[in-house]
């Protein structure tokens, strides 16, 4: 089958500090896999099975199960997100194999113990998004919450530079948690394919400068200054002026959250031949070799170390990534340990050979 368009298979990446091309479908870190018994129940479930089925399924192949740990099994399954229950308060649950379930049923007769690979990962995504996700809203919402508590508490009575203060940190929260939820859209679309860009000619300098100008104000609160260097003549690109822009932003917030306070942050724009190139160069710490690889690997956020500061779905790289490679293009990425870190966004100019449509 065919991968969406903008998906492509992940390439190895160096760890001796040369550049390193990236791409999305990242393995994540494997997590526990089914035990042989649940493997065998997803063999019996077929269409769909009750624990008293398992039981007798189980008899007819000369194995012992008692319905109590055939139930068990099946929650188990459940659990894996390899099978679904509905429960009947007079008839009992019933357990049906859900759409990998399935998969990784065949595939065990067959004997592709990958299909197992791939529930790792797909159940390390799930627990991922969850704690991410509960993590990432728990704090704007406790700031909202206490917010609008003091508001409409007829006991505090703020006064109207209070007033603004509080207001102004429920929309700053409510905008927080807009853009995780936007980001794990956007995600979500970019890797099925169904993402529609919104093509035209545009100047890459001017792009880099609005890039810029997005993120100016953040990185002035922290003494950094970011300097372009681009020639005097425009660059033409034929592509998506605000997902490119993101891109570029997101490559920017990432500078400036990992850089020093005072430090510079360089924005250079080029033409590469054919390719536009935007890259961006931080006075970080680098990047460790063990977090390299992971990168563009969805929810995966770096040690802090580098800036002493937290925060992120770690979402924004494997966006960024995705909206490159709709257009044709990639990301690469050198840094060493203590050298700081040079991200590079690289497009063509004529813009993508093909367009992925809603």
């Amino acid at each position: 089958m065919r991968p969406p368009k903008g998906i492509r298979p992940p390439s190895s990446w160096s760890t001796d500090g040369r550049p390193g091309r990236a791409y999305a479908g990242s393995p994540m870190p494997a997590n526990p896999q089914p035990s042989p018994l649940a493997v065998a129940a997803l063999g019996l479930v077929h269409d769909h099975v009750t624990p008293s089925d398992l039981v007798t399924r189980f008899a007819a192949v000369d194995a012992a199960l008692d319905e109590r740990s055939a139930e068990s099994l099946l929650d188990e399954l459940c659990e894996l997100g390899l099978a679904r229950v509905v429960r009947d308060a007079h008839a009992g649950n019933d357990y049906f194999p859900t759409p990998l379930g399935e998969r990784l049923r065949i595939a065990s007769f067959a004997g592709r113990s990958e299909q197992l690979d791939l529930l790792a990962e797909i159940e390390q995504m799930r627990t991922d998004l969850i704690s991410t996700i509960a993590h990432e809203l728990r704090t704007p919402l406790t700031a909202i919450r206490t917010s609008v508590g003091v508001l409409i508490d007829p006991a505090i009575a703020p006064s109207m530079d209070e007033r603004r203060t509080l207001l102004e940190t429920i929309d700053r929260n409510a905008t927080r948690m807009q853009r995780v939820v936007g980001d794990i859209v956007d995600l979500a679309r970019f890797r099925a394919g169904r993402v529609q860009l919104q093509l035209r000619r545009i100047d890459a300098t001017e792009l880099a400068q609005s890039a810029i100008d997005s993120v100016a104000l953040l990185a002035s609160s922290r003494n950094q200054r970011i300097e372009l260097t681009a020639p005097d003549h425009p660059i033409w690109v034929f592509g998506d002026f605000r997902r490119l822009e993101q891109t570029i932003v997101n490559l920017l917030s990432n500078a400036e959250k990992y850089s020093p306070p005072g430090s510079l942050i360089s924005m250079s724009v080029a033409s590469a031949g054919s390719d536009v190139r935007w890259t961006v160069i931080d006075r970080g710490s680098g990047i460790k070799a063990a977090d390299k690889a992971r990168l563009f690997e969805r929810f995966f956020v770096a040690d802090s170390d580098r800036s002493g500061s937290t925060g992120g779905i770690g979402l924004g790289l494997p966006i960024s990534l995705l909206i490159a490679q709709a257009h044709d293009g990639r990301i690469e990425v050198h840094s060493r340990p203590g050298h700081g870190s040079t991200f590079s966004v690289v497009i063509p100019a004529s813009g993508p050979s093909e367009v992925p449509e809603e």
